[in-house]
């Protein structure tokens, strides 16, 4: 990806550690998802309200979750999540879908011409996927469209 991406850039897929006020939590390093992955979360909407709309460009929220013990940590705050340095395939698109980011790989069809699967990158070396409408399939997006055209190895 583009080294000008903002530091405080936070991707989901990626790892992070966390210094908030549930200490038991510190000093583990946490998979990053977006606040409402598992369900629902109705501080998420409150956020949205704060926009004034309800897809602000970038969440300030996520859910942090322990891969060795499943746990959760819900609604977590950007200010007390730092990023684990991980190096990014040279063909990732930061893309921002609902507004969080995703260092994404390629697409597939989800449904309509709007409609998409993005698969991406993952710091857990798998890759994730999730399902989005866009508006306007952006430059960015066709770039990841013609990615996911590529023949199979």
């Amino acid at each position: 990806m583009p080294e000008t991406a903002p530091a405080s850039r936070l991707f989901i897929g990626s790892r992070v550690t966390y210094d908030g006020s549930i200490t038991e939590m510190h000093d583990l390093p946490l998979y990053l998802l977006p606040c409402m992955w598992f369900g629902h979360c109705d501080a998420c909407w409150e956020q949205d309200d704060e926009f004034g709309e309800r897809k602000p460009m970038e969440r300030d929220h996520f859910m942090a979750v322990d891969l060795t013990t499943d746990r959760r940590l819900h609604h977590a705050r950007r200010a007390h999540l730092t990023p684990i340095p991980h190096e990014w395939p040279d063909d990732a698109v930061p893309v921002n879908i609902n507004g969080y980011w995703y260092s994404a790989a390629y697409t597939a069809a989800g449904g309509s011409d709007r409609a998409r699967t993005v698969h991406f990158y993952t710091a857990e070396d798998f890759m994730g996927r999730t399902w989005c409408h866009f508006r306007e399939p952006a430059p960015d997006v066709r770039r990841l469209d013609e990615q996911g055209r590529r023949p199979a190895i």
